[in-house]
């Protein structure tokens, strides 16, 4: 009775396997591929969302609207909130890349990779809608009610 393998056999054995490990490669290196796109993919939603939860937050801090002026301004790709206190809270677009600044002092990058942005107040219902689009093509959007 013999035992274990003999040398052909065993090189034959390590030659089969190589040429397993080689032909897996491929489909480790799309899988892999495919992961990193969908991971970029949630990382810009999920930034996507902190900034408008930004944008919820200066909204909660806008000031009383006493006169007939507006306290939300909307431009082009630019918002501006009066706040409490008196200053002003401006979000707008530079290179691609969604800006915040108080009265105009340094901005700082909330979201990057913008394909689109609108800002758009409908005066029937008092809301505010913001809507951000990736280059990507992934879309966010959220609406607020402005009237107290």
């Amino acid at each position: 009775m013999r035992r274990g393998l003999t040398l052909i056999e065993l090189l034959l054995a390590l030659t089969l396997l190589t040429g397993i490990a080689a032909a897996m490669l491929p489909l480790t290196r799309s899988v892999l591929g495919g992961a990193r796109e969908i991971d970029r993919k949630l990382l810009w939603r999920r930034s996507a969302e902190m900034t408008l939860g930004e944008i919820d937050r200066l909204l909660v801090r806008k000031a009383r609207q006493d006169s007939g002026e507006s306290v939300v301004l909307v431009e082009n790709e630019r918002l501006a909130i009066h706040l409490v206190g008196g200053s002003t809270a401006t979000l707008a677009v530079e290179n691609g890349e969604l800006r915040s600044s108080v009265d105009r002092q340094l901005s700082r990058m909330l979201i990057g990779e913008l394909g689109e942005i609108s800002f758009s107040i409908d005066e029937e219902t008092d809301t505010l809608t913001v809507m951000l689009s990736a280059i990507s093509g992934e879309t966010v959007q959220r609406t607020w009610e402005l009237s107290p």
